[in-house]
């Protein structure tokens, strides 16, 4: 089978959309099938990238020309062109849609890619309760394009049923709804040589606390920072870049916990892996459903980690913790809930971490559930 993806980004751009892209390609291509995906490239200049193509890990990658985003939003040039080759040269069996992305958009005016079946892995809503006013009015400008969108769609693949259940938009196409977690490419993180220590946490009787993820709004670190002066001899390592650095290292300043929290910046995939290793919770603090799912939560849970999230209505981070045996979770956006929880967790570590745990999110087998329950059924 000839497989289409169509994403935002693709690795080396970090994000737990693009690692699960990635990973669930990879694996397509291990299982037999034919891979490229296209994705937005960004390597911009001043104004916009240029196309290039890579074949990695067996996948054909084409990154595509685009502008700089605007609100967040990179806008794709030549997808209908490229789609248009691809048929020539050797005809897909079906393209596979990654949202959101309004690039996608631009496959409503492609009569040969619209004589494909879709399937569409829906990621989150292109608006939340948090989004600007000024994005809230240009969705409802697009929204009759997503429905178009979603109108020629096949099947709609959505992480869990707590979002399937709180997504605005998806409550009119329950009927195309399937509900499939994502996945981690564990031989990958397998084969990243784990020290026995790491500099960044510290010794002695300190509770390591880690959190992974873009420094920006909904993502909530600044709440964890808050939370950190009520917990001594506790220490929170935040990894990631974004908007927010110097604002949280404002907060950690004033705070007068610099001794407790660091902001370690970007990391490497393999430094992120040893943070895991290494810490004793996980944390994730999301207090809005752009938090969909979280990836970095499954490669915690891989490393036998507790996590431990805030209880966001409609996102996938409590159906995860709620289905974890270590998993916990925290009235969102709450202080003294999150010092009362890991305060918990400390006082009863040992028999937590005793519970057995099974890892049911490796990415070849969830690779197979999408093919056998979506793919199967249109080509």
């Amino acid at each position: 089978m000839h497989i289409i993806h169509i994403g935002k980004f693709y690795p080396p751009y970090r994000g737990g959309m693009e690692t699960y892209l990635r990973d669930l390609a990879a694996a397509q291509v291990r299982q037999g099938h034919q891979v490229t995906v296209i994705v937005h490239n960004h390597d911009w200049q001043r104004i916009s990238s240029q196309t290039s193509r890579q074949c990695i890990d067996g996948v054909q990658v084409i990154r595509l020309r685009s502008l700089k985003p605007w609100l967040h939003t990179p806008i794709m040039l030549g997808l209908n062109r490229c789609i248009r080759q691809l048929m020539t040269t050797n005809r897909p069996d079906l393209i596979h849609l990654h949202s959101p992305n309004p690039s996608l958009f631009w496959l409503l005016f492609n009569g040969q890619a619209k004589s494909l079946p879709w399937v569409l892995s829906w990621h989150s809503d292109m608006v939340t309760q948090f989004s600007s006013t000024l994005l809230k009015l240009i969705y409802r400008l697009i929204k009759p394009f997503e429905n178009k969108l979603i109108k020629h769609c096949q099947s709609i693949l959505v992480s869990s049923q707590y979002y399937a259940d709180g997504s605005p938009q998806l409550k009119y196409h329950q009927q195309k709804v399937k509900v499939i977690p994502l996945g981690i490419d564990t031989q990958k993180i397998s084969e990243v040589a784990i020290n026995d220590t790491t500099e960044e946490f510290g010794v002695g009787n300190q509770f390591n606390l880690f959190s992974l993820g873009r420094l920006t709004f909904y993502k909530n670190q600044q709440m964890l920072i808050a939370a950190m002066k009520q917990l001594s001899h506790y220490q929170l390592l935040l990894a990631g870049s974004g908007q927010l650095h110097e604002q949280l290292q404002q907060q950690i300043n004033d705070m007068d916990v610099n001794d407790q929290v660091k902001l370690l910046g970007e990391v490497s995939e393999a430094k992120a892996q040893q943070l895991f290793a290494h810490c004793d919770v996980f944390c994730l603090a999301s207090h809005d459903r752009a938090e969909s799912f979280g990836v970095v939560l499954l490669e915690a849970m891989y490393h036998n980690k507790i996590i431990l999230v805030a209880d966001t209505e409609g996102s996938g981070m409590r159906w995860l913790a709620e289905n974890y045996q270590k998993g916990f979770t925290f009235k969102a956006n709450d202080v003294e809930d999150f010092v009362r929880v890991v305060q918990h967790i400390r006082e009863n570590y040992q028999e937590i971490m005793a519970r057995p745990a099974q890892f049911d999110y490796d990415i070849d087998t969830i690779a197979q559930v999408i093919e056998q329950n979506s793919y199967t059924q249109l080509t």
